[in-house]
């Protein structure tokens, strides 16, 4: 039986969840703040741009090497932390269910197939899935090719990775409210062993990104909703904390 420890430096876990709640949080607050949106079709794709600017600023030290890979028009990042000899992606939790769910309908592999398949055969999961018709995807036979593309940004230190993990997350608006660490087998299942939780390190605090009153002058952007007082009522205002006064010490003398 063959497991995997999650050994990982302390201060690379705090690092990646930081990044992972700022870009989803005030980061892309700020993104669309900043350019007055109207609408906001791309942000949930443009939260991919603002993390793996986060990930390559915070983490391009002399422990990681960050390749840029290139996914049909889709960019994304592959971390390499030297100490573990681990590659580290990330992803929405939903997504990876996802592909869990529809791997065997898939004819062609996704960048976790061909990432589990090449670094983490080796792994087993508590529950072995057990299939008397394996699936095979269409461009199997060109796996060593296509990781060798995608790790190419990592020069000498491709050829020492150990293992790929997984960073999951889970948001609700614009709060991270979970995130973990996994190695999946070749079939997409947890190794054991092999699942980590980092939502301890989530950081408890309001944004620091004010919300911005498009219209002051609005009615519904006033304490009193754009309505006036009367010469009357205006009066009644002005002399009901004399009224109060006189009625005290009436009280008083009584």
């Amino acid at each position: 039986m063959h497991t995997n420890d999650m050994n990982f430096p302390l201060g690379l876990i705090r690092k990646m969840v930081r990044c992972v709640e700022d870009a989803v949080g005030d980061d892309i607050r700020e993104d669309i703040q900043s350019n007055d949106l109207r609408t906001m079709n791309s942000v949930p794709s443009r939260i991919w741009d603002l993390l793996n600017t986060k990930l390559y600023k915070t983490l391009k030290t002399e422990e990681c090497t960050i390749a840029t890979a290139h996914r049909g028009p889709w960019q994304m990042l592959i971390i390499f932390e030297k100490t573990t000899g681990c590659i580290f992606t990330f992803m929405r939790e939903k997504r990876f269910s996802e592909l869990q769910r529809k791997q065997r309908s898939r004819l062609h592999m996704h960048y976790v197939d061909m990432l589990a398949t090449q670094f983490n055969k080796a792994l087993l999961a508590d529950k072995q899935q057990l299939t008397f018709i394996p699936h095979h995807f269409t461009d199997e036979e060109k796996l060593a090719e296509l990781v060798q593309d995608m790790l190419h940004d990592l020069g000498s230190d491709a050829a020492i990775v150990r293992n790929h993990v997984l960073v999951l997350f889970d948001t609700m608006g614009y709060q991270l409210t979970h995130i973990k660490a996994v190695k999946v087998t070749p079939n997409l299942d947890i190794a054991q062993g092999c699942e980590q939780d980092w939502s301890t390190y989530i950081t408890v605090s309001e944004s620091s990104i004010v919300e911005k009153v498009e219209n002051p002058e609005d009615p519904a952007n006033n304490p009193n909703r754009g309505l006036k007082l009367k010469s009357k009522a205006t009066e009644r205002k002005k002399n009901k904390p004399q009224r109060k006064m006189d009625e005290k010490l009436d009280k008083k003398e009584i």
